[in-house]
């Protein structure tokens, strides 16, 4: 059965999804900005500089996807407890996510030794492929409190309070750009340690939004409703059932990200540093679009989580369509920006090298086409894991993934001659493609059949 948007007005609940996603929307962008002005920061340094932290940051983020995935899915059942009025279960799914966080850091042991076979494959310049191990070696040590971080926010965001991650995320931020000043050019009384300096202030402002978020986790404004400190203990139960639901939300994330990896690394990374840092370029402006598209991703996953868990399946549709309006305006006009002032601005905060600049804004033209679709892919995907329905659309995501948009790039980058450009037309016929594909899965219903809970009977 197809069951079709619900007759309300095409903006309701528009200050609904803008109250919960708003505070996500400028914590992610406050951090995507400051990734930016990290980016801006090295690209002084030069441009092996330059591509091989796009490269290797794509990297450390892709390998840890899933089991941020995992932890991630501690909104998806905080809000449906919280929407149920089970308060106590909100905060132990939360210490299960806590718990399964810990993971990431037999993660980083695992991918150390990995790492030098992982970019030697890539036969970038050597210059650039050892700096790009001193980078991503150094981001390991962020995956702890990366996962961490990302399991507490979850819990907030679950019961309607995003603003107290955005302020640990500004807090945050703040703490990593001037660490990231200081540490790349010897700045303050700190040691110049460049492209490394700019890794460890990532890390160490990571561990630092992980600590302020567990102390206000325990505080006793907290406790007092939930019980987060009375409901430590290790379940196994409940730690399976975020396995259950993450792992395919994980999966999704991890493949899609890992696309972009390769995409970045092994086709873009193939025509050289140029075709590299303009790609890199054009992914940081790019990001200024997805970030507060993702906070929105963030606040609907809360919201239908919700309104499932009270049993307003019909209100959570509609919530999800108008956060689609909201985000797809956006994108939009941000995407016109690109288009007409993408070379300027490529210019402006990256380099004047006019290899790049001209390429850089060739492929922000092409990401100025796909944003409004990727609205529709960065919404459903927030409202889909929010209902539980996360393995479906890994699968489908799987099979779009490999058996279209990686076999075209390559054939258009390579056999087709078209070099970086080539391979950008391919991932924007995928990004438009997936999103009807989504559309349609939420236009389904089927979410609205899902029981995050059923393993407990």
């Amino acid at each position: 059965m197809t069951y079709l948007p619900p007759t309300e007005s095409r903006w309701a609940g528009a200050r609904e999804v803008m109250g919960m996603s708003g505070p996500i929307i400028l914590g992610s962008l406050s951090y995507t900005l400051m990734q930016f002005v990290d980016q801006v920061i090295v690209s002084r340094l030069g441009l092996n500089e330059l591509a091989a932290m796009g490269s290797a940051g794509v990297w450390s983020y892709v390998l840890g996807c899933l089991l941020f995935g995992i932890v991630g899915c501690v909104s998806t059942f905080v809000s449906q407890c919280y929407g149920r009025g089970d308060k106590e279960n909100c905060a132990r799914y939360t210490w299960q996510g806590i718990y399964l966080s810990l993971l990431a850091a037999a993660m980083a042991v695992a991918l150390w030794p990995l790492s030098g076979p992982l970019f030697r494959a890539m036969h970038h310049s050597p210059e650039v492929t050892e700096l790009e191990l001193t980078f991503f070696r150094i981001r390991l040590f962020g995956y702890l409190p990366m996962a961490w971080a990302t399991a507490l926010a979850s819990f907030f965001q679950g019961i309607g309070r995003p603003g107290v991650p955005m302020y640990a995320a500004i807090a945050a931020n703040v703490v990593n750009l001037v660490l990231n000043y200081g540490l790349v050019f010897g700045r303050f009384g700190l040691p110049r340690l460049e492209i490394a300096g700019s890794a460890t202030a990532t890390v160490l402002a990571m561990t630092f939004q992980a600590v302020l978020l567990q102390a206000l986790f325990m505080s006793g404004r907290v406790h007092a409703p939930y019980g987060s400190r009375r409901v430590w203990r290790f379940d196994i139960v409940r730690a399976r059932e975020l396995c259950r639901i993450g792992f395919f939300a994980g999966l999704t994330i991890f493949m899609d990200v890992a696309n972009w990896a390769i995409f970045t690394s092994f086709i873009v990374g193939h025509f050289g540093a140029v075709s590299l840092a303009a790609h890199n370029a054009a992914i940081a402006f790019m990001h200024l679009c997805f970030m507060p598209a993702l906070g929105i991703n963030q606040g609907i996953a809360a919201i239908v989580g919700m309104y499932v868990g009270r049993g307003q399946h019909d209100t959570a549709a509609s919530r999800t369509y108008t956060a689609m309006r909201i985000a797809g305006v956006y994108m939009f006009l941000l995407g016109l920006v690109f288009a007409f002032f993408g070379k300027g601005l490529v210019a402006f905060f990256f380099t004047q090298d006019p290899g790049v600049v001209v390429l850089g804004h060739k492929l922000l033209i092409l990401a100025a086409i796909f944003q409004a679709f990727d609205a529709i892919n960065i919404v459903a995907l927030g409202a889909l894991r929010g209902a539980g329905d996360t393995r479906h659309v890994f699968y489908l995501t799987l099979a779009f993934a490999y058996g279209f948009f990686l076999p075209l790039s390559l054939i258009l980058a390579f056999p087709a001659g078209w070099g970086a450009v080539g391979a950008w037309i391919g991932a924007t016929a995928y990004i438009i493609g997936l999103s009807g594909l989504l559309f349609r899965r939420f236009r389904s219903g089927r979410w609205r059949e899902m029981d995050i809970f059923s393993s407990r009977g």
